[in-house]
């Protein structure tokens, strides 16, 4: 049986997330918030683990690391699973209610994520990682402080994860709600967490350092939706195109794909990107009537075994050497 203490952490005093949630791509209004300083410890019996529940494998990798075989883990969305697109499942919903911490992706990512926790029920925790961060936006440009998910200029890019600066946040986070349900583990969380966190700083120079191979005039990119926003604002790439304009769920006009193949005729850029989440058929498409390379890339999703693409940090990796490859 668990039993909740009354132990409060005050470095959680200030650090509130807000629940986002959203259709197709982009943010919307947030439905609800989770106040940090209200998470209290809890009594585990002799053998026992915390119950933790991530969204996607993305945020279950992130979170594997940092708990460990101190944990047990539910990953809710399999490998090739377009968050956008995804459907919980009656399972899902009874992960959710047995869990005591539920860390989601956030910023509007997954689809109706507050039905589903108001329908599951329980007391889990519900940590939304990206929703202390500054966001873009689909228009171009940062959310402004204090917005609050509200804007004029358009609206919330939540694909966060392909800025690495970002994911060592969510560690952050990550390690601090863990050390706080289960004090007992503290030493291990934090270890576990400085471990990770130096690879990934590692991985963020690296990335640096392949986009400088890049010729400056080739550092465009054209993808199968517009999920590279952070890695072209953190890194010095820019996003000039996608084949879904807003979502993999709204087909586009045939003048939108016309503006699409003039503007790589007008650039010059070398590929198209396609995911592993989305239908190639229109990449490909596009990548014929223009006469460029057609480039597989991960977003949403890792990729299975054999893949290269197996973990976040390998998500990186061939998404950045792939597209080296294909820019230079």
């Amino acid at each position: 049986m668990r039993i909740h203490g009354h132990r409060l952490l005050a470095r959680f005093g200030l650090l509130v997330l807000l629940v986002a949630v959203t259709s197709a791509c982009g943010g919307r209004e947030p439905q609800g918030t989770q106040d940090l300083a209200q998470i209290e410890p809890i009594s585990l019996g002799a053998g026992e683990k915390l119950r933790v529940v991530a969204t996607t494998n993305i945020v279950g990798d992130v979170v594997h690391h940092v708990g460990g075989d101190r944990i047990e883990l539910i990953t809710l969305m399999d490998i090739g699973i377009d968050p956008h697109s995804y459907v919980p499942t009656p399972s899902d919903s009874a992960a959710i209610h047995d869990a005591d911490v539920v860390f989601a992706s956030g910023a509007g990512l997954e689809s109706d994520l507050d039905r589903v926790f108001a329908s599951a029920g329980g007391d889990a925790a519900q940590i939304y990682l990206s929703d202390e961060l500054q966001h873009r936006l689909f228009g171009g440009g940062l959310e402004e402080a204090g917005d609050e998910h509200k804007h004029d200029q358009g609206e919330i890019d939540p694909h966060v994860w392909f800025d690495v600066k970002n994911v060592i946040h969510w560690v952050d986070t990550v390690e601090q709600v863990l050390s706080t349900l289960d004090p007992a583990n503290e030493a291990a969380y934090q270890a576990n967490a400085a471990s990770y966190t130096q690879q990934l700083e590692e991985l963020d120079a690296w990335v640096v350092e392949q986009v400088s191979t890049i010729p400056d005039a080739n550092r465009r990119l054209v993808t199968s939706h517009p999920a590279f926003g952070y890695l072209a604002g953190r890194y010095g790439l820019e996003q000039v195109g996608a084949v879904y304009p807003i979502s993999p769920s709204a087909e586009p006009s045939a003048r939108d794909i016309a503006l699409l193949e003039d503007t790589i005729s007008e650039y010059g850029v070398p590929a198209v990107f396609t995911e592993s989440t989305v239908n190639p058929r229109l990449a490909q498409q596009v990548a014929d009537d223009t006469g460029v390379k057609l480039v597989a890339l991960y977003s949403g999703s890792l990729g299975g075994p054999g893949s290269g693409s197996e973990t976040y940090i390998q998500l990186i990796r061939y998404d950045v050497s792939a597209i080296a490859d294909a820019l230079r």
